[in-house]
C-alpha cells in the first residue's frame, strides 16, 4: 500500500473532445459568446470534481486531434519529439507514463473508445499490461483487483455521434437521433466524402454513423452552426448523465473498499467549435478546440481553481512527481511538474509559453488509406500536410493557418493567414491587429526547426563496421 504522497493506483481519464468551457463549474466561458441562447449542458458529476480537486481550465493541448494530443498527454513531450505529430502517421517512439509505472512494478491498464488510433497501428500498447476496447466494467476490475496500477480510461462519447459513441452504448436513443436528423434534411443532400471510422463497427453501426455524419456535413455546409453545437451540447450531458456517472461511481466505490489510495487525473485532448473555419477540431486552432480542462483528484490534494495557462505536456511530469514514480532526471519532458500546485505548497506558476500544430491529409486519400488497414493489406504512405500552428506568450495568440479545406472535403487549398489576439482579464480572445508577432513566430519557427530532415552523413566501410559493431544496422 502507498505511503503519505503516494497512490497505489494513478487512473488517467480522457474524455475526448470535451472543450473546457462545457463544465458549469469554468469559471472563463468562452461558447456563449460564440452560440448565444443555447442550452447549456448539465455537469454535476464535473462540477463536483472541480471542487474537489486542483482544477485547470486553462490548458493548452499541442494538437487538435488524438492521437498526436494524447501521445502529448502521456509523454510529456510535444508532438514532433513523441513521434506522432501528424494526424495519422508515425508511431509513438517515447517511453509514457505507463513505461515508468511498470518499471516500478505497477500493473499497466488501458481502456479505450477508439483502438484504431489509440492502438497498436500507431504504438499505443507498448508497455500495456491490459488492452481494453469499450471494456468500463472489465476497466474497473483490472485496476481494484491490482496492487498498484498506472491505468488510463479513454472515453469517446463526446466525439461525433455526440453522447452515443456507437449502438452499444447509444441503443435506441442513438437510432432515433439519427432518423430524427434525417427528417431535416433535403433530398438532394451530395454523397459523404468524410467515412472515417475511430473504432471497429458492425454493419449498422456503421452505417449510423455514416448517416450521423452525412447530416452533421450538410448543417455545417449551411452555415447551421447554432444547431451543430447545441447537437455537441446536448451530446455532452448524454454521455456524462448515460455512461460516465455510472463508470465513475463504480471505480471510486470499488476502489475505496480496497482501503487504497487513488490519483484520479481527468482531462480532455481537444475541444470542438463550429464556424467557418473549424469543422469541429482536427483542422482547427481556435481557442474552443485548444483549450481543454484538467483535474487531479485524490488524498493530498488542495482544492482550488488556477487559471493561468498551462500545457497537456505538463500532465506526464505532474503525475509522476505526485505519485512518487521515478523518471530519468534529464532531458525527458518538455513540461513541467505542477505537482507542488497540486499539493496547495505553490502559487499557480506564471502562464506557460505554449503551442499547437495541425496536420492532415486529403480526406479521400485518408479513407482509402484507412480501408487498407482494416482489410490488412500494407496501407502504404500517407502524405500529410501542415494545416495551422498556434503560440502563445503572455496574454497574446498567434494564430497561422497554410491550407483549408475545399467545401465537402474535396480537396486542400494552400492558404497563408495570420492574426494575433490578445486575452482579456475573463481569458477572452480579441483580435489585436497592432500587436507585434515577431516572438510568436520565432517561437513557431524554433519549434519546427526539429522537423528539418537530417542531413546525409557519408560512412565509409570503416565507419559502416564500428556501427554494426555497437548494434546497428547499416
Amino acid at each position: 500500500m502507498a505511503h503519505a504522497g503516494e497512490y497505489d493506483h494513478v487512473v488517467f481519464v480522457s474524455i475526448d473532445t470535451m472543450r473546457s468551457d462545457v463544465m458549469a463549474a469554468n469559471p472563463m466561458p468562452l461558447w456563449p459568446l460564440r452560440y448565444p441562447g443555447l442550452r447549456a449542458p448539465r455537469t454535476p458529476v464535473l462540477d463536483d470534481l472541480a471542487g474537489r480537486g486542483a482544477y485547470f481550465p486553462n490548458m493548452i493541448t499541442a494538437a487538435p486531434y488524438t492521437a498526436a494530443a494524447h501521445g502529448s498527454i502521456l509523454t510529456g513531450q510535444f508532438p514532433i519529439r513523441h513521434g506522432l505529430h501528424e494526424f495519422y502517421n508515425g508511431r509513438l517512439r517515447s517511453p509514457t507514463v505507463f513505461t515508468y509505472g511498470r518499471r516500478v512494478g505497477r500493473r499497466t491498464v488501458m481502456n479505450v473508445d477508439f483502438p484504431i488510433i489509440l492502438g497498436p497501428q500507431l504504438g499505443y500498447t507498448q508497455d500495456i499490461d491490459t488492452y481494453l476496447t469499450e471494456r468500463d466494467d472489465d476497466f474497473v476490475d483490472a485496476v481494484v483487483s491490482a496492487d498498484s496500477t498506472v491505468a488510463l480510461a479513454h472515453f469517446g462519447g463526446v466525439h461525433l455521434p455526440y453522447g452515443f459513441h456507437n449502438l452499444r452504448f447509444g441503443g435506441d436513443a442513438y437510432r432515433r437521433k439519427v432518423a430524427e436528423l434525417e427528417e431535416m434534411l433535403p433530398a438532394d443532400v451530395p454523397p459523404l466524402t468524410d467515412q472515417l471510422v475511430e473504432s471497429f463497427r458492425d454493419a449498422e453501426d456503421t452505417d449510423l454513423l455514416l448517416r450521423y455524419k452525412r447530416a452533421v456535413n450538410h448543417f455545417y455546409a449551411q452555415g447551421s452552426y447554432d444547431l451543430l453545437f447545441q447537437l455537441y451540447l446536448d451530446g455532452v450531458e448524454h454521455f456524462l448523465a448515460s455512461r460516465f456517472e455510472p463508470f465513475l461511481e463504480k471505480l471510486t466505490e470499488r476502489v475505496a473498499r480496497t482501503g487504497k489510495r487513488m490519483l484520479l487525473v481527468l482531462f480532455a485532448d481537444h475541444g470542438h467549435e463550429f464556424d467557418a473555419h473549424s469543422y469541429g477540431h482536427f483542422n482547427s486552432m481556435n481557442e474552443g478546440v485548444l483549450r481543454v480542462p484538467l483535474m487531479v483528484v485524490g488524498p493530498d490534494v488542495a482544492p482550488g481553481t488556477f487559471v493561468n495557462r498551462i500545457r497537456t505536456v505538463d500532465i506526464a511530469p505532474t503525475v509522476m512527481e505526485l505519485a512518487g514514480i521515478p523518471v530519468p532526471s534529464t532531458g525527458v519532458f518538455d513540461g513541467a511538474s505542477l505537482a507542488a500546485t497540486v499539493r496547495g505548497k505553490e502559487p499557480a506558476p506564471e502562464d506557460r509559453p505554449a503551442l499547437a500544430e495541425a496536420y492532415t491529409s486529403d480526406t479521400r486519400e485518408f479513407v482509402a488509406y484507412q480501408q487498407r488497414q482494416l482489410r490488412g493489406e500494407p496501407p502504404g504512405p500517407l502524405k500529410h500536410v501542415l494545416v495551422g500552428q498556434a503560440a502563445y506568450l503572455d496574454q497574446r495568440k498567434l494564430t497561422r493557418v497554410t491550407r483549408r479545406y475545399q467545401p465537402g472535403f474535396a480537396g486542400i487549398d494552400e492558404v497563408d493567414i495570420s492574426r494575433v489576439e490578445r486575452f482579456d482579464d475573463r481569458r477572452v480572445p480579441h483580435e489585436d491587429p497592432a500587436a507585434d508577432p515577431t516572438d510568436l513566430r520565432q517561437l513557431l519557427e524554433d519549434y519546427r526547426a526539429a522537423l528539418q530532415p537530417p542531413v546525409p552523413v557519408s560512412a565509409d566501410d570503416t565507419v559502416r563496421q564500428q556501427l554494426r559493431a555497437l548494434g546497428y544496422t547499416v
